[in-house]
């Protein structure tokens, strides 16, 4: 595009100064315009949250640490109208939070009710097993992907709503009839995967701690927070020789596209120099 005509029978500091507000605003470069839609998307989609968070197995910690740190950040970051913690270790319920058992979960998200301007957010992190769905270990049972949509589809009707499902093969919660226009959902790993990082040496298993890091680095899309999660864990995985690669898996409903949790200190990346 031709510039000469923006300074026509313009003073010279007049000019000067309007390239100044054209740097300094981002117009210079092409991937401003980009980067300037994606903020106000995402400026959009910051709703109030009602949340369900749930670390299903009492054998490590690392799934209540992830539940943790998601607390703190939403509550840190004001926008919660709600949230319910739940969890298998009986530490964790003596401090407050909830036994995580299958009708209590099921229920709790069934009963979020967002008004407008509110949205679901519904964590959870534990075992999974190919074609139950997320283990909760204190009862022995499942929650699947048909018994999660009925309970969302009770509790948040067309709200807008986030889903993580953080398992071994759950890439099924992503499929189907989960995977509506209102929602993002995140999972760890494909139908036919397992993730990695249960174990005493992580503080955090593979995929919870890269989705935390992409929270905290502030992705402005629910699509660049996948992204940005698939890429850590595949790194993560290469890196310490972890295989055959989980391949988290995503849905992102055209609804929702830049719906994702905010919170206070998160920072938005910098487009990429060309």
């Amino acid at each position: 595009m031709n510039e000469a005509p923006l300074h026509l029978g313009l003073p010279r500091r007049l000019h000067a100064l309007l390239l100044a507000l054209l740097v300094t605003t981002g117009c210079a470069g092409p991937t401003a315009p980009v980067a300037a839609a994606e903020r106000a998307t995402a400026e959009k989609a910051s709703p109030r949250w009602h949340a369900v968070l749930v670390a299903g197995d009492p054998s490590l910690e690392v799934w209540d640490r992830a539940v943790e740190r998601m607390g703190a950040r939403l509550r840190a970051g004001g926008g919660v109208a709600t949230i319910r913690s739940f969890s298998a270790r009986r530490d964790r319920v003596a401090a407050g939070a909830e036994p995580a058992l299958r009708a209590d979960v099921l229920g709790a998200i069934a009963g979020l009710r967002p008004a407008a301007g509110e949205a679901c957010l519904v964590f959870l992190t534990m075992h999974g097993a190919p074609q139950r769905g997320l283990a909760l270990a204190a009862e022995n049972s499942f929650i699947n992907p048909a018994n999660l949509d009925a309970a969302l589809s009770q509790g948040c009707g067309q709200a807008p709503t986030f889903v993580i499902a953080s398992g071994c093969f759950t890439g099924n919660f992503a499929q189907g009839a989960m995977a509506r226009p209102n929602r993002v959902v995140l999972t760890a790993a494909r139908a036919d995967r397992s993730s990695f990082g249960c174990s005493p040496q992580f503080e955090l298993t593979v995929y919870d701690r890269c989705l935390l890091d992409g929270l905290d680095a502030g992705q402005p899309s629910a699509a660049a927070l996948a992204k940005a999660s698939q890429n850590c864990v595949a790194a993560e995985e290469q890196r310490q020789r972890m295989s055959p690669p989980s391949e988290p898996q995503s849905a992102i409903g055209a609804a929702v596209r830049g719906l994702v949790p905010r919170w206070a200190g998160a920072l938005t990346p910098q487009p990429a120099e060309r």
